[in-house]
């Protein structure tokens, strides 16, 4: 057994000291840093919760399936999506802004979450290590990626704005989802599930560095 509390306070503490020590962007990307670790925290709670709901109210479990893609992508991506909207919507800021708070909540949530994994599943064996940083890590930080990047395209739109935000949800969600099925697979489809965050990141680097090589 984890004490999540207790690994969240051992990590925000010290960045929450850092973040009155230091100014500007730096001070910015440090707080949503914490925002991440923390919607990491609610979402454990939150997914504990409904699966519990779920198993009261209908006397049977959620399946692994329905876990892995209905319950977990969607309450993970809502919870990461949820800071990054307020501060889109209540501060105004410029849109490469927007997709910094983005990376910093992504990068926050995988940070915490393979901190808590590893806590619970040890950390001796180096091949896993490496996989789990490298898959999961950078699953969740492309996750927010498409939700960063989508709301700096979608800035300032008006009307289009709600359902735009929808669609964006629902693609990260998808991304996620597919991702949880794959690495819950055995052989290549697990193999494919692991490489799959480092293709997509690949992809966003080189859209951000070119974006007119990928439309």
């Amino acid at each position: 057994m984890i004490y999540m509390e207790n690994i969240f306070v051992c990590l925000a503490a010290p960045l929450l000291i850092a973040a009155f020590l230091v100014k500007g962007e730096t001070r910015r990307f440090i707080g949503f840093f914490i925002l991440g670790l923390t919607a990491c925290l609610l979402s454990a709670y939150i997914n504990s919760y409904i699966a519990a709901a779920v198993a009261e109210n209908g006397k049977a479990s959620l399946t692994m399936a329905q876990t892995l893609v209905q319950l977990t992508p969607v309450c993970e991506e809502a919870m990461k999506a949820l800071p990054v909207l307020l501060f889109a919507a209540i501060l105004t800021p410029k849109r490469e802004s927007i997709v910094a708070v983005a990376f910093a909540v992504g990068l926050g949530f995988g940070t915490f979450e393979n901190c808590c994994y590893l806590m619970q599943y040890g950390v001796m064996d180096l091949p896993f290590v490496l996989i789990r940083g490298f898959s999961a890590g950078v699953m969740h930080t492309i996750c927010a990626a498409i939700i960063g990047n989508g709301l700096a395209l979608i800035h300032g739109r008006g009307s289009l704005s709600a359902p735009a935000t929808f669609a964006l949800l629902c693609a990260s969600s998808t991304f996620h989802g597919i991702y949880n099925l794959l690495v819950a697979s055995q052989g290549a489809w697990r193999t494919a599930g692991y490489l799959l965050p480092l293709i997509a990141a690949a992809a966003l680097l080189v859209w951000r560095k070119h974006p007119k090589a990928i439309a």
